[in-house]
């Protein structure tokens, strides 16, 4: 069960926006059907999610790092 299913576009975009998502496209060893609309990632899409979300993960650390009171 998905939590974003991607039967329409808005819920399609936030659901390959997730590390799991991408992870599935890149191990794939098939290409989806032409025309099949808005179910699969693209392959580029899936490796710029998982270059984003360690790099954000990294710059909210340092952001909080900054901020604390010490």
């Amino acid at each position: 069960m998905r939590v974003f299913p991607t039967s329409e576009r808005w819920s399609a975009d936030v659901n390959h926006l997730m590390v799991s998502s991408a992870w599935k496209r890149l191990v794939q060893h098939w290409s989806p059907p032409p025309g099949s609309g808005f179910d699969y990632a693209t392959v580029p899409g899936s490796w710029a999610v998982l270059a984003f979300w360690p790099s954000a993960a990294v710059a909210l650390a340092l952001l909080v790092v900054r901020r604390r009171d010490v």
